[in-house]
């Protein structure tokens, strides 16, 4: 990661590591949010009410706070006003990944009656969407990223 932490932005003054985690924050959250909707309308819609339609607007409700907070934390993190926003965001939006890949393995994929190719695409949106996460997490939890909040500059070594 040192040769990324060397890529500055234009004005050298934005380790690449900072730039990486807030495109990759804003990426994940504009993504979350189109699926939140996309969500809302399969989920919510045909399940009426109960314990399901409770525990799906849940998921939603999550999905949308954690896309909002990704989305501002991704700027927030590029301007140097701070990361709290993104962290949030990239944990709450793991916390959802894990909840949607449970659903995955639990119900799509031990339903003999759903094609391999949906279960197959059930599992993998939840692991690439954390793994983007989880990246962006990363990437805002370095010291190189601490060093630019605080000082607001990148000092190279």
């Amino acid at each position: 990661m040192a040769g990324l932490d060397a890529l500055l932005d234009e004005a050298g003054q934005r380790p690449g590591t900072v730039t990486c985690a807030a495109i990759l924050g804003v990426l994940v959250g504009f993504g979350t949010l189109v699926g939140a909707v996309l969500a809302g309308v399969v989920l919510v819609e045909p399940s009426g009410e109960g314990w399901f339609a409770l525990v799906a607007w849940s998921v939603v409700v999550a999905q949308v706070v954690a896309a909002v907070l990704l989305l501002a934390g991704g700027v927030r993190l590029a301007i140097g006003a701070g990361r709290r926003a993104l962290v949030a965001g990239a944990v709450l939006e793991l916390a959802v990944c894990a909840g949607y890949l449970l659903h995955a393995l639990s119900a799509v994929a031990s339903d003999a009656g759903e094609s391999p190719a949906a279960a197959v695409v059930f599992i993998a949106v939840p692991i690439v969407v954390a793994a983007a996460a989880g990246a962006s997490l990363l990437l805002a939890l370095r010291p190189v990223t601490a060093e630019y909040l605080l000082f607001g500059r990148y000092v190279p070594r």
